[in-house]
């Protein structure tokens, strides 16, 4: 490609100089309402603030335990692995874009974490597809029944899915007849907000609950304590007492398979 004259940079300037309000207001309307809908956000989720807490503890006392630890790799392991490690990093995305209403992306990455959990299973049962996509009937009925309304989000495939978080529900004083106003901007939905970061918490019991499974194989000395468990149970009874889980939903770490 050939590098810009110095007429071309010129104009270049010019163009930043006459285009860097507009810039700045673009991304600064995102963050003001993406600041506002955070906090509106974390008034929503009560008790389920320290039921991430607790979960988001257990996990990181995991992975410290294991920090540096040496052990032969095999080809699941070096899967496993590296599935573990893409949920981990994505953690905070995740959270970030509940947190400030950004519903279709936020779901985009719902979706891929329950799909990650899919592909630990399959990689563990040794049924892994090289190409193929996660087989998400693997997982339990409670998660895979959610799994079309977040692949229609992500792939943003149905209108009304698109419209819920993206219209603008508030006062339309004077205006003409039946009219429908589309917003550019994120804006708390409550009982979105809380769902979501209920299902991202329940994603993340599971994904400790596949990362338990290698620590008793592979890990004996640095396995998930009973302490651990506990604060799981306490984790989940949070997310029931908030409506949020279901209360015969098995507890973390009792029933693997």
């Amino acid at each position: 490609m050939a590098a810009a004259s110095g007429d071309d940079n010129e104009s270049i300037e010019e163009h930043k100089q006459a285009l860097i309000h507009p810039a700045a207001m673009l991304y600064g309307v995102q963050k003001m309402f993406g600041d506002q809908a955070r906090v509106k956000a974390k008034q929503a989720y009560g008790r389920l603030i320290d039921a991430h807490l607790l979960v988001a503890g257990v996990l990181g006392a995991g992975l410290l335990r294991t920090n540096g630890v040496v052990t032969p790799i095999t080809a699941t392991s070096e899967e496993r692995n590296a599935l573990f490690a893409g949920f981990v990093i994505g953690l905070n995305a995740c959270e970030s874009a509940i947190e400030e209403a950004r519903y279709l992306q936020a779901h985009a990455l719902l979706r891929q974490e329950m799909e990650i959990l899919a592909q630990l299973k399959a990689v563990r049962e040794g049924r892994r597809k090289p190409n193929g996509s996660p087989n998400v009937t693997a997982l339990e009925k409670s998660l895979r029944r959610l799994y079309g309304d977040l692949t229609a989000a992500a792939h943003v495939s149905k209108h009304d899915v698109v419209e819920s978080v993206t219209a603008w529900d508030g006062p339309m004083e004077d205006l003409p007849g039946p009219t429908a106003m589309t917003r550019y901007f994120p804006e708390t939905d409550t009982g979105l907000a809380r769902r979501s970061f209920a299902l991202h918490i329940t994603l993340m019991i599971h994904l400790i609950e596949e990362l338990s499974l290698d620590y008793d194989e592979r890990h004996p000395n640095h396995a998930f304590t009973d302490r651990e468990r506990a604060a799981l149970n306490h984790a989940v009874k949070l997310m029931i007492a908030e409506g949020l889980v279901e209360s015969d939903d098995p507890e973390p770490l009792n029933n693997q398979g």
